[in-house]
């Protein structure tokens, strides 16, 4: 009985353990941006500069490089109500769980009806261009040509035997951050 509760104990601990392995390392943002494919599903740190918290949910932080040039999203986790706004400007860690986000035509097409209703109906839709930069889109173009830039390099991409969808990275399950020391 004693060797069944050690060998459970010992289990029990080796399963945490292996999930905080790939913690140990700290990423950059640059080098998440890199290594994200490769990492989806496992528990990742990231350092960076906290450059925006979402001002809509604030569970949403957008983490940049030091230049300001390359921008990685953070999801809180059910721990974190929103992130503290107070950590913008500084180089922060944040601890989540890396998981590809999946964009296919079909959903392109649907936001760019969604656009366009809204400018019929004179709306301002909500925009972060902290989120768009997060997926790589152009800021200086407009909400519809960004969607049919997005849908034209799809395409592209397809007809070249490539995937038939765009893969954003995010950390997802945030439920611990700091400010770096």
């Amino acid at each position: 009985m004693k060797s069944k509760v050690l060998f459970a104990a010992l289990f029990i601990a080796a399963l945490f353990s292996s999930s905080f392995v790939s913690a140990q390392t700290v990423y950059t943002v640059e080098e998440m941006m890199a290594k994200a494919p490769t990492l989806v599903g496992q528990t990742v740190q990231i350092k960076g500069l906290a450059h925006h918290v979402c001002a809509v949910t604030g569970r949403k932080l957008f983490m940049s490089d030091a230049d300001g040039n390359k921008i990685f999203r953070v999801n809180a986790g059910k721990e974190i109500a929103k992130f503290d706004k107070t950590v913008v400007d500084s180089i922060v860690i944040a601890t989540g769980v890396v998981t590809e986000n999946r964009t296919y035509v079909p959903d392109l097409k649907k936001q760019l009806v969604a656009v366009k209703e809204a400018a019929k109906a004179k709306k301002k839709l909500e925009h972060c261009d902290s989120e768009a930069k997060a997926e790589g889109l152009t800021l200086a173009a407009t909400p519809t040509q960004r969607i049919n830039q997005q849908i034209a390099g799809l395409k592209k991409q397809i007809k070249a035997g490539g995937k038939d969808y765009i893969a954003n990275y995010t950390i997802n399950d945030c439920n611990i951050y700091s400010i770096a020391k």
